[in-house]
């Protein structure tokens, strides 16, 4: 029994030692933004007493959606601010069970994966122009989804942008960002 319980105490401890893949600090922001915005647009679209009424499956996956958008915020936050004791423990605890049972949302990628599907909800209820809100949220949770799988891999604007440049200075011989080398 004893043995039982060492393990279990070491593997609470290596739950809680493990770290969550996290990007740039504007790619965080970036996503933080589009799990707020949402988070505030299901919320919007479950004011309406009479839709919860009269479309109550609809009204559930706006529950489904704001937990979601939760989800991401919590997930894309400094993760400091659940270690400690406090009113952000409770948090804490509940990403600690996130990351036993759902493990693809501590990397990049997978993440990337779930806004990209919880860009789709979204779509779902965009039947015409007139859904603006939705197809932002969709487009915006969609777009960060798509950043967090080429991070992932290891693709981002700035690598981007440098390896232009390095390939450009190659070609021309010229330092073009002032680096003091050329083609690096």
């Amino acid at each position: 029994m004893e043995a039982v319980q060492d393990q279990l105490t070491g593997g609470l401890k290596h739950l809680r030692s493990f770290k969550i893949e996290q990007g740039p600090g504007l790619l965080r922001f970036i996503a933080i933004c589009a799990g707020l915005a949402s988070f505030v647009c299901a919320v919007y679209e479950m004011t309406g007493i009479m839709s919860a009424l009269s479309h109550p499956v609809q009204y559930i996956l706006y529950v489904y959606i704001c937990l979601f958008a939760f989800t991401t915020m919590l997930f894309e936050a400094k993760q400091e601010w659940f270690e400690k004791d406090g009113s952000l423990k409770l948090l804490g605890d509940y990403q600690e069970k996130l990351i036993k049972h759902c493990e693809f949302m501590t990397l990049m990628g997978g993440r990337g994966l779930f806004y990209i599907f919880q860009a789709t909800l979204w779509l779902t209820f965009a039947d015409s122009l007139g859904e603006i809100l939705e197809i932002a949220a969709a487009c915006a949770l969609a777009f960060v989804g798509i950043l967090h799988l080429f991070a992932h891999w290891g693709i981002m604007p700035n690598h981007m942008a440098e390896r232009m440049i390095a390939t450009a200075e190659k070609m021309t011989g010229q330092d073009l960002n002032q680096n003091g080398t050329v083609g690096e």
